[in-house]
């Protein structure tokens, strides 16, 4: 286990988040979500944790909380990394998703950091983000939280609709 993590979790990178997860998700016709103060204390425990791992793991997900996650290193620090270049990392899962069937049109690559985002059902975010020094890199956790969850066999069609 690593430790050394220092929370990097402020209103300034929430609100960051918060707005660049709404532009998204209104070009997909889901409703904003708001954020919830419980879901960013998790959110934030969740970053922790995957920092002392070492790892972008959803080990330990309690039931009925979605959740997606993102690792950044730089050789200079203790910089924290951007909440904006996270959800548009989650959210370029975009050129793989099938929107007419609601599977990945490469079954190799991922869509569930972007159907997450976007999933209409959802309706509270909850963000945290720690830094620390790894062996390599200054290294940012950010972790976001989502309530009710997304990504629920048999919906995706009708919670991830074409931007329009």
């Amino acid at each position: 286990m690593r430790t050394g993590f220092s929370d990097r979790t402020n209103d300034e990178f929430l609100q960051e988040v918060l707005k660049r997860v709404n532009e998204l998700r209104k070009k997909h016709g889901s409703p904003a979500l708001s954020l919830d103060p419980e879901l960013v204390e998790y959110a934030k425990s969740r970053a922790s944790f995957m920092a002392e791992k070492d790892n972008l793991t959803h080990e330990g997900l309690r039931s009925e909380t979605g959740e997606n996650a993102s690792w950044a290193g730089a050789s200079a620090g203790p910089t924290a990394g951007s909440g904006t270049a996270a959800v548009d990392s989650w959210y370029s899962e975009i050129s793989n998703y099938d929107f007419a069937t609601g599977k990945p049109i490469d079954s190799k690559e991922d869509i569930g950091h972007f159907t997450a985002l976007v999933w209409k059902n959802t309706t509270k975010l909850g963000v945290g983000r720690v830094v620390g020094q790894g062996t390599e890199y200054w290294e940012t956790y950010i972790v976001a939280n989502f309530s009710p969850p997304g990504n629920m066999a048999g919906q995706y069609v009708m919670n991830v609709v074409p931007a329009s």
